[in-house]
């Protein structure tokens, strides 16, 4: 338990010196997160140890985010985007600078999450979790060599295919498919990944 709970203080600590000087019996703090990526108990344990109240809010895709972000009405301390969205946030001016100075634990990261091309001098945000995409498949039901991303778009498996709910993760499955980077910004390699998931949407089941 503890040391989930050092995770959470890790990235919520960045908040504790404002809050702690606004006068409130106990001071709070507005967390966006993914659903299912901190369970209720770790909050629970947090405000425990801690005395910070984490008002809790899950969303399902960055763009999920994003728009209820840009919409207005509400505020968050700490929020979870990804990689790309992080960059777009900060082109558009929707994120605060970070004082590294309240987070001494960054010294901790592997330096091969820092410094990455969406925010160089990590101004913006900190490494928090990692992950990558892969196809995951029964072998009894799939007697095909799966070697490749075709294989998501082989008509035999029609209406067996889930794609992740996330456009920046399925149009990159598009551009790797065609042999594109998976972060090309190429209009015509876009559109070409576009017409190849338009091609693969009647197999999907979801």
């Amino acid at each position: 338990m503890r040391n989930r709970l050092i995770v959470l203080a890790l990235i919520l600590t960045m908040m504790v010196t404002v809050l702690a000087g606004c006068g409130e019996k106990k001071p709070s703090i507005n967390v966006y997160n993914w659903g299912d990526y901190i369970d209720e108990s770790v909050l629970e344990d947090f405000e425990k140890e801690y005395g910070i109240k984490v008002n809790y809010s899950t969303f399902a895709t960055n763009e999920d985010l994003y728009v209820k972000l840009k919409q207005g009405g509400e505020s968050f301390d700490v929020i979870f985007p990804s990689d790309y969205m992080i960059e777009r946030m900060i082109r558009e001016g929707m994120l605060a600078k970070i004082d590294m100075n309240n987070i001494p634990n960054i010294k901790n990261i592997d330096e091969d999450f820092m410094n990455l091309d969406y925010d160089p001098n990590n101004e913006y945000s900190v490494p928090y979790m990692w992950g990558t995409v892969g196809i995951v498949y029964n072998k009894t039901m799939v007697d095909d060599v799966v070697d490749s991303w075709d294989i998501l778009w082989n008509e035999k498996y029609k209406d067996q295919i889930i794609m992740l709910n996330s456009q920046r993760d399925t149009i990159a499955v598009a551009l790797l498919k065609l042999g594109y980077s998976l972060n090309s910004r190429n209009i015509d390699e876009l559109e070409e990944a576009k017409a190849e998931l338009l091609k693969q949407r009647p197999l999907v089941w979801a």
